[in-house]
């Protein structure tokens, strides 16, 4: 019975990186300056973290080059000029399979002052460019 449970515990804490000591990895760096770019809505600036094509981009976009994520932020953006999104935890790193993922929390304001809570996951190539962007809705806290 042990053995399952240290089995267990291998495979459920494997996937999580401890936070460097004394130094960020270059993810969460990505992570930061992405959504500081994004929030000052430089879609061309924002273009350099991606990988020339992208396997997946939030809900619809599959497969597409960079430019066209672009080109989309830029029309979000048009939509919604005060739109930012707040980190709201520290960025959780995971390796699996020798894919990383960033997986992040925070608020999602379209207005500027109403928000929805909103987990973001990014998924890095091995040359830490992204080749995937999804952001997923969750339910308010009250």
């Amino acid at each position: 019975m042990p053995f399952i449970l240290y089995l267990f515990l291998f495979f459920v804490t494997a996937g999580t990186l401890p936070p460097a000591t004394g130094q960020e990895r270059e993810e969460i760096k990505i992570v930061h300056e992405l959504f500081r770019l994004r929030n000052e809505h430089k879609a061309d600036s924002a273009e350099l973290y991606f990988a020339d094509t992208v396997l997946v981009y939030m809900k619809y976009l599959r497969n597409v080059p960079k430019k066209k994520i672009t080109e989309s932020d830029r029309s979000f953006w048009k939509a919604h000029p005060k739109n930012k999104f707040e980190i709201t935890a520290p960025v959780q790193i995971t390796v699996l399979a020798g894919i990383t993922t960033a997986t992040i929390f925070g608020k999602e304001y379209l207005d500027g002052t109403a928000f929805q809570y909103e987990r973001i996951e990014i998924k890095f190539d091995r040359n830490k460019k992204i080749n995937s962007f999804r952001g997923f809705a969750l339910k308010n806290k009250k």
